[in-house]
């Protein structure tokens, strides 16, 4: 992509001549022809070819290394449009920034121009049965084995798995070390032979989320992001990320609702002269508000190179409030409709999918306690919880003996 300046204007103008020409209009009906997997790939590469993928990514890499305001312009623009799922945004949104900000040359040039083409689809490999919460108690071993590590162990809640290419998996490399020392991150072929993925059914009928099992995984040694035994630090920037991420797609309304598709569930229902559903809408635009400025804010703080951590996590702890808020005003707003419908309505179900969806709102990113503990030490600067294994071996920990 070239580097020259970019006039704002014209900036303005091509996005919206290229979104007018690719996606409809918020209202407009749609045929589906594709899933949403390929839809998703699909409008990635058309993003890319037109010079809307990677907006402030870097040019060496397939971006077009422009300022954040271009990225806002083009958020502002594509808000009126039908855009397919976000199959992508674990890549984009996690994983993309996290390689950008930690591995190597030879990698960036690997995976970001085929993430920026919507090449691959990619997950986070992080939680396990003994290791959600307490994230750095994780038992996937990796041992090495010449040019290569060899990954046992399994992974849960994962979500997108089954659909994935690639994957970033937090592994212990050293079990001798402190349970936080002794950390590797890896990007792992999700094709690779010994690798099982085992969809988890939710309550809306979904399977979003999986288990993951690593039976004896061949992985190239050169796959580690950032340094050996220094995954921690790699990981914190990716949760940084995902709860970043995780915010902003909250304050568009949250699940397959939304708060504009809520208004105007109200007006058609004749309850917006209600002083009640008024007030209700009042607050919930209020917070959707919120939710923005604080997106613009941390895309500030991340473009003066400052970090995400505690401001990012009280982003994400703002978006889960408002996506299970929406959902109950929804539900109350939406009466019979969100318990019966029509197997016809192709919006069926909306307003019973986003309350049962949103309740994963608490946990996604970290959970509400995790997050308020991150934020009342990183931005309130208050004392750490005691942790007495912090300093200790992992395999002698209580961690290693409960598991």
């Amino acid at each position: 992509m070239s580097t020259e300046p970019v006039d704002e204007d014209q900036f303005r103008h091509d996005a919206r001549q290229f979104l007018e020409a690719t996606v409809p209009r918020k209202g407009a009906p749609v045929t589906v022809t594709a899933n949403g997997i390929t839809r998703a790939k699909e409008y990635q590469l058309q993003l890319f070819e037109a010079g809307f993928a990677g907006i402030t990514w870097p040019v060496e890499f397939g971006g077009r290394g422009l300022p954040g305001r271009y990225q806002g312009i083009f958020n502002r623009e594509v808000s009126a449009y039908q855009l397919p799922p976000r199959a992508l945004e674990i890549g984009l949104g996690m994983c993309g920034p996290t390689i950008l900000a930690h591995a190597s040359p030879e990698q960036k040039a690997t995976y970001i121009p085929a993430m920026l083409r919507g090449d691959h689809v990619w997950c986070e490999l992080f939680s396990e049965p003994g290791a959600g919460s307490d994230l750095a108690s994780v038992q996937t071993r990796a041992i090495r084995d010449g040019d290569s590590w060899i990954l046992d162990g399994q992974k849960v809640w994962t979500s997108g798995a089954q659909h994935s290419d690639f994957a970033a998996c937090l592994t212990r490399t050293d079990p001798d070390r402190p349970k936080r020392e002794g950390i590797t991150m890896l990007i792992v072929d999700m094709h690779t032979p010994g690798i099982t993925v085992r969809p988890l059914r939710q309550m809306t009928g979904d399977a979003h989320f999986n288990e993951v099992f690593l039976d004896a995984v061949r992985v190239p040694a050169a796959n580690a992001l950032g340094e050996t035994h220094g995954g921690w630090r790699v990981a914190r920037t990716m949760l940084a990320f995902e709860r970043r991420a995780l915010g902003g797609m909250g304050s568009g309304g949250g699940g397959k609702g939304g708060f504009n598709a809520l208004v105007s569930l109200a007006r058609a229902q004749g309850l917006t002269s209600q002083p009640h559903v008024r007030q209700q809408l009042a607050e919930l635009r209020i917070q959707q508000m919120v939710l923005r400025h604080l997106t613009s804010y941390l895309a500030v703080q991340r473009r003066e190179g400052r970090s995400l951590g505690g401001e990012a996590s009280l982003l994400k702890l703002a978006m889960a409030s408002f996506v299970q808020d929406t959902a109950e005003v929804a539900v109350g707003i939406a009466g019979m409709q969100a318990t019966a419908w029509e197997a016809t309505d192709p919006q069926a179900g909306r307003w019973c999918d986003q309350l049962l969806s949103a309740q994963s709102a608490s946990i996604g990113g970290g959970t509400n306690e995790i997050v308020r503990n991150v934020i009342a030490e990183q931005v309130l600067g208050l004392p750490r919880d005691a942790e007495g294994d912090i300093v200790v071996p992992f395999e002698k920990s209580g961690a290693r003996r409960e598991s």
